[in-house]
C-alpha cells in the first residue's frame, strides 16, 4: 500500500468521532490531520474535514448520487 493510501485509511478511524464532536458542540465544521506525505523536501498534509455549511461544500458530480448520501 502506498504511503498516501496508508494515511488516507486513518479517515475511517476518525470520521464518526468528528461528526459526533461537531454535532455535540454545535460546530459548523470539524477537521483533523490524518498525516503528512513527503515528496522530496516538500511536506503535504492530508486532512479530513467535515462541514454542514453549504457555502463550504465542494462542488462534486458523484458517480452514484444515491449511494453518496447516507443518513447518520
Amino acid at each position: 500500500m502506498s504511503g498516501a493510501r496508508e494515511v488516507a485509511a486513518y479517515a475511517v478511524d476518525n470520521i464518526e468521532e468528528l461528526v459526533s464532536d461537531m454535532l455535540t458542540g454545535d460546530y459548523a465544521d470539524n477537521e483533523v490531520s490524518l498525516g503528512v506525505l513527503l515528496c522530496g523536501q516538500e511536506e503535504i498534509q492530508v486532512q479530513l474535514k467535515i462541514t454542514r455549511n453549504p457555502q463550504d461544500f465542494i462542488e462534486t458530480d458523484y458517480q452514484d448520487w444515491n449511494a453518496s448520501h447516507k443518513k447518520i
